[in-house]
């Protein structure tokens, strides 16, 4: 009777080392499931403002009829180069129009023998060659703008791209939401084939790290203060926290200022979902 007891015994210990050896293989699969390793490298980080805007031409000429009037003749046409001093039109009263600069009619409004009204357009000239960008800042990236400072614009439309310095900027902000926004003026290149009214994207420089520590960003976690941390493995194989101080992010890597370093391995929760965790696990119980 003794035996059978001991026997007893000794059949519940083993099940029970069992099942605490199957809890601790089911422990490492879904933990190997859970995180990839990512390691710290060493790289460059640049990042940049962004703002949007278009092209607008800041010289210009508009022409209208300074009084009821008739058009006798019309010397240029539309899309024509003129200089200043060049005949535009002719009307019976008033006599001959001027342009009163170098540039392109874009807009020719009237033909001969045309009654014009005290007012009426009647043409518009745009120096093309000195067109220049306007961007749209809000308040928090104004000090990004100061004058002088260097700009890269993308001609949405063309997908070219011009260097450009900011000019000015308009400290008399509109609000619009939350938000007020300034405008500033870049001035730009000769820019072939673009047209006033255009949409641009533009950038400017934010910050550089050279040789620095960097790690993918969504290797980073925070705690319920919003400080950073990564998880290590530790002498026991659990996952352990490490503080961490980050600096300049590029949305995809940011930099690692202190915690870790150039070839420590880091452990990244994985994308996986719980489904497929457990199939993963399954698979591994199978194989």
């Amino acid at each position: 009777m003794k035996k059978r007891k001991w026997v007893r015994w000794v059949v519940l210990l083993l099940l029970v080392a069992a099942a605490a050896y199957g809890v601790a293989r089911l422990s490492e699969k879904t933990q190997s499931a859970a995180y990839r390793e990512e390691a710290v490298q060493t790289g460059d980080l640049t990042t940049y403002y962004h703002f949007d805007g278009l092209v607008r031409a800041p010289r210009m000429q508009t022409i209208a009829a300074a009084a009821a009037d008739k058009v006798e003749r019309v010397y240029v046409q539309q899309n024509a180069r003129v200089e200043e001093g060049d005949k535009l039109y002719a009307t019976e009263e008033g006599g001959a129009v001027y342009a009163d600069m170098d540039g392109e009619v874009t807009g020719l409004y009237v033909g001969e023998g045309d009654v014009l009204a005290a007012g009426q357009t009647t043409a518009e000239i745009i120096d093309m060659s000195h067109l220049e960008v306007s961007l749209n800042v809000d308040e928090y990236d104004v000090s990004a703008v100061a004058p002088g400072t260097p700009v890269e614009v993308t001609v949405l439309a063309l997908d070219a791209r011009y260097e450009g310095v900011v000019q000015k900027l308009d400290k008399n902000g509109t609000a619009s939401g939350d938000l007020s926004y300034y405008d500033a003026t870049v001035a730009m290149p000769q820019m072939e084939g673009v047209y006033p009214g255009m949409q641009i994207s533009a950038r400017v420089l934010r910050g550089q790290a050279t040789g620095a520590n960097i790690l993918r960003l969504d290797a980073v976690q925070f705690d319920d203060y919003n400080e950073p941390y990564v998880l290590v493995r530790g002498a026991d194989g659990e996952p352990q926290r490490v503080p961490i101080e980050t600096g300049l992010s590029d949305g995809v890597y940011c930099e690692i200022v202190s915690g870790v370093r150039a070839g420590d391995t880091v452990l990244a929760p994985s994308a996986l979902t719980m489904a497929e965790v457990m199939e993963q696990m399954r698979e591994s119980a199978r194989n």
